[in-house]
């Protein structure tokens, strides 16, 4: 089977450079564009189940892919929650860096281990949940990556891969094993696919 895992659209903060972390930021029109285009992209997938982190960012990402799904199924899982950022939510990247460097945020911070273990927990449940059937999830980036370096490890992901909103990780699970097949393609990347 495989799991669309996407990030979800643009936002305000994320076109001012500011990390949102769990922060409920809604998507701007850019972002419910790139939405559709990647609704547009996975209709071919048959995917009648998407599930969400509850923040409205990602809720909305996966709303507008619902529609271009025949309305495929939202649930809605904390599990795929941002990772907390603490104080340092609301900065932008440069700021953050300053109190990084004096240790300020480190042990605020969720801690990496605990967040790719939660997502890629989350994961394999849904995808032991429905084995005969691709589903979407969509997260947000430091999520996202989290799982990729682990998949990839550290190759790729966390400190390494900037991923594009809306972009389209795509991860297989065969054999009680979670593999990455492809990640941060554009719809268009997507959508050339061979």
């Amino acid at each position: 089977m495989r799991i669309y895992l996407i990030r979800h659209g643009e936002t305000d903060w994320n076109l001012q450079g500011r990390l949102q972390g769990r922060e409920d930021i809604p998507l701007n029109e850019t972002g419910r564009m790139q939405a559709r285009q990647s609704g547009r992209v996975l209709q071919k997938t048959g995917v009648k189940t998407i599930i969400t982190s509850p923040l409205i960012r990602a809720v909305e990402t996966a709303r507008i892919i619902s529609k271009s799904l025949d309305k495929a199924r939202l649930i809605i899982d904390d599990d795929l929650i941002e990772r907390d950022f603490a104080s340092l939510s609301g900065m932008t990247y440069d700021r953050s860096k300053y109190f990084d460097t004096f240790g300020v945020a480190e042990n605020s911070l969720e801690p990496l281990d605990k967040l790719s273990k939660r997502l890629i927990d989350c994961i394999t449940s849904y995808a032991k949940k429905y084995p005969k059937q691709d589903i979407i999830m969509v997260s947000h980036g430091a999520a996202i990556n989290a799982v990729i370096s682990v998949l990839t490890q550290g190759k790729n992901g966390t400190g390494v891969t900037g991923l594009k909103n809306a972009c389209i990780c795509i991860l297989t699970y065969e054999n009680k094993q979670l593999q990455l097949e492809a990640f941060n393609l554009s719809a268009k990347e997507f959508e050339d696919r061979p």
